[in-house]
């Protein structure tokens, strides 16, 4: 890992800066003055087959000077955009843009030696073919090179403004408590021995399973606490609540009823997704914080909070359809839906007409690939195709020179690399946009029409339209049960899934994506064709300054449903129960929208309270980066009172986050805010439940999650804050349109500022792994997911993962003992299939000792699955037969009503008694050795070979 360069001083900054921009116009200007009437460019670039016009060589003569004046402004921006880069990435893109600018230097040389040697040896036209090829190089190299230049300069010289040595001496001086992301590349930060992070040893590791040693970090979380819990007879009992939104919800409230001494002794309450709704529920209702302005006596007994017959309960019930109860709060979220589409389309169809104004500008002085525009298809020339030809061989033949002795070739290796994106830039800017733009004005010269607002309009319907087929198909279980009221068992093969795989709304939406595609691609190439003329400028111009006033003012994550999602939860969950100060009567008060409900105040339980620590598990996407094994895309991201983020991207002391985030972070860093990330199951990113139908939801504005703080980022910021580097990176203060363009193409790298955190269920759909990191020697997990039995998939990939990322290995005892349709049943027929004999799986928990804990210490896992059993009451029996779909509904149905959110509640009330019936001792025999007669171990703490 490279050590950041010593921070420049802001006046060289922007000095530099300045002459990224003045020495090019310089050069530009004494070469328009003193080289009147010779278009060189245009010249070079055409080949042999012309004359070349009078003035040619002072006009060359003069290049040399335009050439050194503008070589050295970009390099000083190029400089810039080096100093300003804070990830690899960003440094070795500046990296690239040095190499193209060394090489457009020397290709214009060599254009400029060619055009001379083609004066003074008119008979060889191979010298003007020559000069084609080279100016084709030049001009492909010398366009990235100025962007990143360009950028570069902006940025530092931004910097150099907004990151005073006052501002930044501010941020060094704010405490910020952090423990670092645990490396899994050489090119990682180093991680120094820092008491309480966590890892009980700071000495050098030892080798082994380092990765399993690693993914335990938990600040504040201590192996040698855990054993010695254990050796004083003691459990460290943790819950976990899965995903599943309303159902979960549902059935964990009635479960945590049943098991509420178990959960007041516990130590952690891990939930994900609709888990987080009732514990979000307890969590608010039982917090100390309150607004001064509230009347009464708020009530706090964990005992009795959300039990049968509370006020607080029966306000759950009231609002159980809690996106949108009335037709008038249903059309309101199609609005919304609706308005995050036509601004999401806005700040990407806005581009397309900037950027086609500008390259019909370029082509117009610069003709790469030939006229685009009233003419024959363009074919580059001879000097285009061989200028194409050099750079891919150059780039071969040094791909073949890096292979083998790679540590004295890295060189050659990153310059080969190099060489290829400069080629595929040439082959994009020299065939493809030649090609589309000539395409489409033939196209539209043969149909007689011309983009125009209809076409976007058309694109906006039709994106509109896929996005709520996408919707309706996921609630297509409750719309056909609410306007039939005759859903028929047996028909589906298995209760209605929860995402959309329907053939015609598939079709619908990879169409809806082709015509996106095509129509922005239209509208580019329909700009580019233009030529850069004075109404197109104009165009171009407001373009651009609406994308920019766009960008700057919204927010990408205020422009999706989750705003909206996190205000229709809250309705529902956030309440409290009050003593009026008047008659003594106990009722429900809602949480007012404008209190703040943040992590760090209302996340905690105030002391002499028996309460876990609740803890949110969402999920971290990275992609592209190879940082996750194939198909999972996500890590573990866990949002507390205490501490926010996971192993892999580092912690954050949350009060400290809360205190150095702008504004608009602080309301998705509330307990009202966890919820609902934890819970934005239906997000342009989803981690291992990837689907073909994420850009559509980035596109549209249909999407759930939010971009968080970065805790490594953080961090880092910190510590560069500290050492005086101003032109190292804040946190944003908004998240502007390159995060919706983020979202759009899947691009979440993990050294960025901000990572886009989704669902917990991305990761660990019953958060069963966090469990498992924090060491928990008994486990009760409330699985309400609907996989339906007997394959219980959520299950299977949580302890698969536990394996992977910790080492932890669980024995179940009866495992398919959840499997419907087996024993006698002389009941409703139709329930024969659909009961099993159990709803409980327990086990026994082994960790690995690069947890910690030492030989010994096994933990005991208890999981009730939402199943239907024979011993259940007749209503609920009933209620099943009546609903083949029960206790299964589709995750996508949030809209409960009075009898299914009963007979959900119901359900979880008897998984509850049923965890607690299991929850006993329980002996596990271990085998003989050769010379030793068999013993029994228990799991229980404090035991022992018997």
């Amino acid at each position: 890992m490279s050590t950041p360069s010593p921070a420049p001083s802001r006046s060289a900054a922007l000095a530099l800066a300045v002459a990224t921009v003045a020495l090019p116009a310089a050069g530009l200007a004494a070469y328009a003055a003193l080289t009147p009437g010779v278009h060189l460019a245009a010249v070079a670039l055409r080949g042999a087959g012309q004359p070349l016009p009078p003035g040619t060589a002072a006009a060359v003569r003069w290049d040399f000077l335009l050439l050194v004046l503008s070589g050295a402004g970009l390099w000083c921006g190029i400089t810039a955009a080096r100093w300003a880069a804070a990830t690899p990435r960003a440094l070795e893109l500046a990296r690239f843009a040095r190499t193209a600018l060394v090489i457009a230097v020397a290709a214009d040389v060599v254009e400029n030696a060619a055009l001379l040697a083609a004066l003074r040896w008119p008979r060889a036209p191979w010298l003007l073919d020559a000069t084609a090829a080279a100016a084709t190089v030049r001009f492909c190299a010398l366009l990235p090179a100025a962007v990143v230049a360009a950028c570069g300069a902006v940025t530092l010289a931004r910097r150099s403004v907004l990151h005073s040595a006052r501002r930044v001496a501010d941020r060094a001086a704010i405490p910020v408590e952090t423990v670092p992301p645990r490396p899994i590349e050489d090119g990682d930060p180093p991680v120094p021995a820092e008491p309480g992070d966590g890892s009980d040893n700071n000495d050098t590791p030892p080798a082994g399973a380092t990765r399993w040693r690693n993914a335990y970090t938990v600040p504040g979380v201590s192996a040698a606490d855990v054993r010695r819990r254990w050796d004083r007879g003691e459990h460290t009992t943790g819950f976990c609540l899965s995903g599943g939104g309303i159902r979960s919800a549902s059935v964990a409230m009635g479960a945590l009823q049943s098991l509420r001494d178990e959960l007041l002794d516990a130590r952690y309450l891990v939930s994900v997704s609709g888990g987080g709704f009732t514990a979000g529920a307890l969590q608010q209702a039982l917090t100390g914080a309150r607004p001064a302005t509230l009347p009464g006596e708020v009530l706090r007994d964990p005992r009795s909070a959300f039990r049968e017959g509370t006020t607080e309960l029966h306000h759950v019930q009231r609002h159980s359809s809690y996106l949108a109860d009335t037709p008038a709060r249903l059309l309101a979220a199609l609005g919304r839906v609706a308005l995050g589409l036509l601004l999401s389309l806005t700040v990407l169809f806005g581009p397309a007409v900037a950027l086609g104004v500008a390259a019909g500008l370029l082509y117009r002085w610069v003709p790469l690939g030939g006229p685009v525009t009233g003419g024959p298809f363009p074919v580059p020339g001879t000097g285009g195709l061989a200028a194409l030809g050099a750079l891919g061989a150059a780039a071969f033949l040094l791909a073949l020179f890096a292979r083998g002795a790679a540590d004295r070739r890295r060189g050659p290796g990153r310059l080969a690399r190099r060489l290829v994106v400069l080629t595929v830039v040439a082959v994009v800017l020299t065939i493809a946009i030649p090609s589309l733009v000539w395409l489409v004005e033939w196209v539209l010269a043969r149909t007689g029409r011309s983009v125009a607002i209809a076409g976007p309009a058309g694109t906006v319907m039709l994106t509109f339209l896929a996005t709520i087929a996408s919707m309706v198909w996921r609630h297509r279980a409750t719309l056909r049960q609410r306007l039939s009221g005759m859903l028929r068992p047996g028909q589906g093969g298995g209760p209605p899934a929860a995402l959309p795989n329907g053939v015609l709304q598939r079709l619908l939406v990879i169409a809806t994506l082709g015509v996106l595609a095509a129509g922005w691609l239209a509208v580019f190439a329909a700009a580019a064709a233009t030529g850069g003329g004075p109404g197109a400028l104009t165009a171009g111009a407001v373009a651009a300054a609406v994308v920019l006033v766009l960008g700057a003012a919204f927010d990408v994550t205020s422009l999706s449903l989750h705003p909206f999602y996190r205000q229709r939860i809250a309705s529902a969950f956030a309440v409290r129960a009050v003593r009026r100060d008047g008659d003594g009567q106990v009722v429900a008060v809602p949480y007012e929208a404008a209190e703040r409900t943040t992590l760090s105040g209302y996340g905690g339980i105030p002391d002499g309270t028996r309460f876990p620590e609740v803890v949110f598990a969402a999920a971290a996407n990275l992609t592209g980066e190879s940082r996750t094994a194939p198909g999972l895309g996500a890590v573990s991201y866990t949002l507390g009172a205490d501490w926010t983020g996971g192993p892999d991207v580092g912690w954050v002391r949350t009060e400290d986050l809360e205190r150095i985030v702008p504004p608009r972070f602080r309301r998705d860093l509330t307990v009202q805010g966890a919820v609902a990330v934890s819970g934005a199951a239906f997000a342009s990113a989803m981690g291992r439940s990837s689907r073909w139908y994420q850009v559509l939801l980035a596109v549209s504005g249909a999407r759930l999650g939010a971009w968080l703080p970065n805790p490594g980022f953080v961090r880092r910021a910190h510590e560069a804050a500290a050492a005086g580097r101003w032109t190292h990176p804040w946190l944003p203060r908004a998240r502007r349109l390159p995060y919706l363009l983020r979202e759009v193409f899947g691009s979440h790298p993990h050294r960025d500022a901000l990572l886009h955190v989704t669902d917990g269920g991305h990761y660990d759909n019953l958060g069963l792994v966090e469990l498992f990191r924090r060491r928990c020697t008994r486990i009760f997990c409330v699985d309400a997911t609907a996989d339906p039995p007997p394959s219980g998939s959520a299950l299977a990939e949580a302890l698969t993962l536990a394996w992977q990322e910790l080492g932890v290995r669980v024995e179940l005892d009866q495992p398919w003992q959840g499997t419907p349709g087996e024993g006698p049943w002389d009941g409703d027929p139709r329930l024969a299939a659909r009961l099993s004999e159990s709803p409980v799986l327990t086990g026994t928990v082994h960790y690995p000792p690069e947890s910690g804990l030492g030989s010994g210490v096994r933990g005991r896992l208890v999981v009730v699955k939402a199943l239907l059993w024979r011993e259940l009451p007749y209503p609920l029996l009933s209620y099943a037969a009546r609903h083949p779909e029960f206790p299964h509904d589709s995750t996508g149905d949030q809209w409960f009503d009075h009898e299914k959110f009963a007979a959900y509640t119901e359900l979880g009330r008897h998984l509850g008694a049923a965890a607690a019936r299991a929850a006993q001792p329980v002996e596990v025999p271990l085998p003989a050795g050769e010379h030793t007669p068999e013993v029994l171990l228990t799991t229980e703490p404090g035991g022992g070979g018997q």
